[in-house]
């Protein structure tokens, strides 16, 4: 598959990535574990973050992916992709369309991932820019909230509960979710590009401002004991929110948000693409086309907010083996080889 990305495209489409489909609800497990102290928590995991990609970058030549691991990967992002759908799903049916059958709902979604992705890849790339408006909209409506936060909900701080301290850095990382595509769209990027220095530094500080926000007021506007009951939090304070040119803010915010996981999940479909097209295969429509089949059938088995909650709370655990271990030991295996991908941007 040849294609080559700006550094604007490369970092939209990561941001599309991490902050896709989370965004609105990964606060509460987040605070119910780390109460107080989760927004340290998650400052502490935005360094690990950065400190992440800035290994990505400097190794990620060294990232080839053999046969078995090609299928690894593609098994772990279908498998998230699923959950992402029904995730989807769940919230349209408890938000927006309580009516409208399940099988509705993911079939359209999925359909249109299967049109994005039987198009060229720079398709489903330059979607995401559409996007960017409107998703920092969430910010400036989150603003709106500011009078009704109780900033006494931040304190106390009790600096001496590390586990309290650790458990909020295992479910912070969670918002990172998808990071390691740093490694899959790296050599596409163009070759007199680099993204050593301030790049890597700014949309560090981007993604964490923006995730930053959500967490402060999630945390100061709901008490601990009310977060644990609010499974989309970001969605319910703007929902608590009057203007006037649109009756229902939070709704409103609902599309925005289903626009935003839709083309995650597109992304998310691009990535297998590239990782399975690495060789010429026969009938690469045909393969897209199954790939799609199947993330039509599998999300139905998924849609109920018990098996959800489960998947959403163990996710974290999956997500530090494939973003952390996988990588370093492809990493370090390649390099002691002396086996590297191939530049294609």
């Amino acid at each position: 598959m040849s294609f080559s990305l700006s550094k604007a495209q490369f970092f939209l489409l990561l941001f599309i990535i991490e902050t896709g489909i989370v965004y609105i609800s990964f606060q509460t497990p987040l605070i119910s574990v780390g109460r107080n102290l989760a927004w340290l928590s998650f400052i502490i995991a935005s360094v690990i973050h950065y400190l992440l990609i800035i290994f990505y970058e400097r190794y990620y030549v060294y990232f080839y992916l053999n046969m078995f691991f090609q299928w690894l990967y593609k098994i772990y992002w279908f498998c998230i992709t699923v959950v992402f759908i029904a995730y989807m799903e769940y919230v349209l049916a408890s938000w927006v369309l309580p009516q409208t059958p399940e099988w509705v709902v993911v079939i359209v979604i999925v359909a249109l991932s299967l049109y994005a992705n039987l198009s060229r890849p720079e398709t489903v790339i330059n979607i995401g820019v559409t996007l960017l408006p409107i998703i920092f909209l969430f910010i400036v409506f989150l603003m709106l909230a500011v009078p009704d936060l109780n900033w006494a909900n931040l304190f106390p701080l009790e600096f001496n509960n590390m586990r309290q301290i650790i458990e909020g850095i295992n479910y912070s990382i969670f918002a990172f979710l998808g990071v390691e595509m740093f490694l899959i769209y790296r050599p596409f990027l163009q070759r007199e590009l680099s993204l050593k220095g301030k790049p890597l530094f700014f949309y560090q500080q981007v993604i964490f401002v923006f995730y930053m926000i959500s967490i402060l007021f999630t945390q100061m506007f709901f008490t601990l004991d009310e977060v644990k009951l609010v499974p989309e939090p970001i969605i319910y304070i703007l929902k608590a929110q009057e203007v006037t040119f649109v009756k229902r803010l939070d709704i409103f915010f609902v599309y925005i948000w289903l626009s935003w996981s839709i083309v995650t999940i597109m992304i998310f479909g691009l990535t297998f693409r590239v990782v399975h097209f690495v060789k010429k295969r026969k009938r690469p429509k045909l393969n897209i086309f199954i790939y799609h089949i199947l993330l039509a059938i599998f999300p139905l088995f998924f849609i109920q907010f018990n098996r959800i909650e489960v998947i959403r709370n163990s996710l974290h655990y999956i997500f530090l083996v494939f973003t952390f271990l996988l990588p370093i030991v492809i990493i370090f295996w390649n390099k002691w080889r002396g086996k590297k991908c191939i530049e294609k941007g």
